[in-house]
C-alpha cells in the first residue's frame, strides 16, 4: 500500500508542479520528499498528499526543497583552477568566440565564477564570449539576475578576490556590475531538449550535480543531447560523484578523470 501512496503522490506532485518524479532516481527523490513530510509532521505518503491538496503554500515549498542545489562561487575550487590555467587558454587560442552553457545554473555562483575566469583571461587577449545560464527555477534564476549573496556563498573566494567583485551592504554582498556583462539566464527545463536546441551550440557546457537526481537512462538520453549541443572538441564538465554511462563512453574522451572534464570526440553519432 505505502508503494501504491507513493505512486500517487508523485502522479500528484507532477501534475502540480511540473516535476516528474518517475525520471528521477528514487531514493534522492524519496529523502527530500521525506524532508518535507517531518517538517509537517506527516507520518505516511497519504497523509501528506491529502495536506498538499489543501494547501498552497505547502506546494511551492516542496517545489523549492526538490530542484534546491548547493552552490557557492568556486565550488570544487581545483575544478575552476584546471579550466583557467588549461581549458579556457586552449579554447581561447583556437577560436576568436567562445559560447559556455551552464545546465542547472541556480542562483549564479557558478555563472560568475566562470566570468570572473575568462575576465582575467580577457585582460591577456582579447575574445569575444559569451555565458548562458539555465534553470527550471524562475526563483533561483531572478535572484541570479539580481547578483545579491550571503557570506556563506562565498566561502572559496580570498579576501582580495571579495573585495574586487564585491560590495558588502549589510548582510549582502553585491556582485559588482562588470560581471553581469556577457552573461544571459533563461528559464528552461532541460527535460525541453527542443528548447534547449533554440539556445544554439556551445563549446563549453558545465553541468554538475544536476542529472545526479535523475535516473540513468535519462543521463544517457542527456549525454547525446549536450554531444548534439557541443561545437566539434567541445568540452563537458560534470559534477565529481558523476559518470557517463552506457555507450555515451563513446562520445567523450577524458581530459581529466578527477574533475570530470571531458572533450567530444567528433563524428561519433
Amino acid at each position: 500500500m505505502d508503494e501504491i501512496d507513493y505512486k500517487i503522490l508523485v502522479d500528484f506532485i507532477s501534475q502540480k508542479i511540473g516535476i516528474d518524479g518517475s525520471i528521477y532516481k528514487e531514493r534522492p527523490f524519496k529523502r527530500r520528499l521525506m524532508v518535507r513530510m517531518r517538517a509537517t509532521g506527516k507520518k505516511t505518503f497519504l497523509e501528506y498528499l491529502q495536506f498538499l491538496k489543501s494547501d498552497k503554500e505547502e506546494l511551492n515549498i516542496l517545489k523549492e526543497t526538490l530542484t534546491i542545489n548547493v552552490t557557492r562561487f568556486f565550488r570544487n575550487r581545483e575544478t575552476f583552477d584546471f579550466l583557467e590555467l588549461y581549458i579556457f587558454p586552449e579554447l581561447i587560442r583556437k577560436k576568436e568566440r567562445i559560447r559556455i552553457l551552464s545546465v542547472g545554473c541556480s542562483t549564479g555562483e557558478e555563472v560568475y565564477s566562470l566570468n570572473i575566469i575568462m575576465k582575467k583571461l580577457s585582460a591577456k587577449k582579447d575574445f569575444n564570449y559569451e555565458i548562458v545560464g539555465i534553470d527550471v527555477d524562475e526563483d533561483a534564476i531572478n535572484k541570479a539576475h539580481l547578483g545579491m549573496y550571503r557570506d556563506y556563498s562565498l566561502i572559496e573566494l580570498n579576501d582580495l578576490e571579495v573585495k574586487k567583485y564585491f560590495k558588502k551592504i549589510g548582510d549582502y554582498f553585491y556582485l559588482d556590475e562588470s560581471l553581469k556583462e556577457n552573461v544571459y539566464f533563461k528559464i528552461l527545463d532541460i527535460k525541453e531538449e527542443n528548447i534547449l536546441f533554440t539556445l544554439g551550440k556551445f563549446d563549453f557546457i558545465i553541468c554538475r550535480n544536476v542529472l545526479i537526481y535523475f535516473s540513468k537512462e535519462f543521463q544517457e538520453k542527456m549525454f547525446y543531447v549536450f554531444y548534439d549541443l557541443l561545437l566539434p572538441e567541445g568540452i563537458l564538465v560534470l559534477g565529481k560523484v558523476e559518470i557517463l554511462t552506457g555507450n555515451t563512453k563513446t562520445l567523450y574522451k577524458s581530459i581529466n578523470i578527477k574533475e570530470r572534464v571531458f572533450k567530444k570526440i567528433d563524428n561519433q553519432h
